[in-house]
């Protein structure tokens, strides 16, 4: 085969990593809880990143006239995901095509978007697990300013594996977890990363969808701030739709939810349902389950109220009050008719 069919092939190999890559995206738009909207918008050249005001218009302090022109030091690049922290950071997870051969990106810039020098190189981290070909999927940033990295790894055949690894707060890897710094989806079935998505203290989950095997369907691995290796979790993620589109997963303040569409994440990094939950109006407990907590979290403790004795049913007669009245009613008819007697 000439080099130029081979080049052919590999392009041909990579456009479709791509179009997998670009349908199995982390968030592409963030929304504040004032409102604030970040957004990517590749339907331009270079990629631009949007901030719109709370109002819907254009923010005139960032970028140019709202618009920042993404740049990834040169060579073509596919943005799977965007986050921005509480503190206002702006996140881009990225797959970096340099030199015709896929590698993550991790983008990270200040709130005016201006790089940010203190992550990894001019505010560019390209750490990647060593002699891995593969698609960034979703990021998700840590609280020590640290990120967690998803993406799709690729054999020499194109088979295809969840992949998983930490950014420490500089940039660099976290040779630390899994194994030399990755892990990868236990087993011989092939698999593909969803998702990353948040939960309460600090725990963090990866969604994951299995290929092949004799039960294919969905995975839900969570993390703790220590733990060094994922675990799977003890609920079932449900089996694959091929109809989902765009399937990720959430924490919806009660456990890991899967949702299908355009995903929005909130500024902290949370999915948007986190904070819906949290801050929803109780809605009216269904009859039966006042007070029953397990049954219906946001339904409140009963109200007290001074003890009344109930009622009797209403297919029940008082034969008490019955009985005692028809004595009285024969003692009286006694005394009536020797009364009459004596009179006769």
């Amino acid at each position: 085969m000439s080099a130029r069919r081979r080049a052919a092939g590999a392009g041909a190999a990579l456009a479709l990593c791509l179009f997998q890559a670009a349908v199995l995206a982390g968030p592409l738009a963030v929304r504040g809880p004032d409102g604030t909207r970040w957004r990517i918008n590749d339907d331009d050249e270079p990629t631009l990143l949007e901030r719109k005001l709370p109002g819907g218009g254009l923010d005139p302090a960032f970028g140019k006239a709202g618009r920042l022109a993404l740049d990834f030091g040169g060579g073509d690049a596919n943005v799977a995901a965007l986050r921005v922290d509480t503190a206002g950071r702006i996140w881009l997870g990225v797959t970096s095509l340099a030199s015709g051969t896929s590698s993550p990106m991790v983008q990270r810039l200040q709130a005016n978007g201006q790089a940010d020098t203190s992550w990894g190189a001019a505010g560019r981290s390209i750490a990647s697990p060593v002699g891995q070909r593969l698609m960034v999927t979703d990021l998700l940033p840590t609280d020590d300013g640290g990120a967690w990295v998803t993406g799709t790894l690729y054999g020499s055949q194109g088979e295809n594996d969840t992949g998983l690894w930490r950014l420490k707060p500089n940039g660099a890897m976290d040779y630390g977890f899994g194994a030399g710094g990755l892990w990868k989806r236990p087993g011989a079935e092939r698999s593909r990363p969803l998702s990353l998505a948040a939960g309460p203290d600090g725990v963090v989950a990866l969604g994951v969808d299995v290929l092949t095997g004799q039960q294919p369907g969905r995975e839900v691995y969570v993390i703790g701030p220590n733990d060094r290796q994922p675990r799977l979790a003890p609920m079932p993620g449900g089996p694959a739709n091929e109809d989902d589109d765009e399937p990720y997963l959430l924490w919806g303040g009660l456990g890991w939810l899967w949702r299908t569409g355009v995903q929005t994440a909130e500024l902290s990094g949370l999915p948007a349902l986190t904070m819906a939950a949290t801050t929803a109006t109780p809605a009216a407990p269904p009859p039966g389950e006042a007070g029953h907590i397990a049954l219906n979290p946001f339904a409140g403790p009963e109200t007290a109220a001074s003890a009344v004795a109930p009622p009797p049913p209403a297919d029940e007669l008082p034969w008490g009050w019955l009985l005692a009245g028809g004595l009285g009613l024969v003692g009286l008819f006694t005394v009536w008719w020797r009364g009459r007697g004596k009179a006769a």
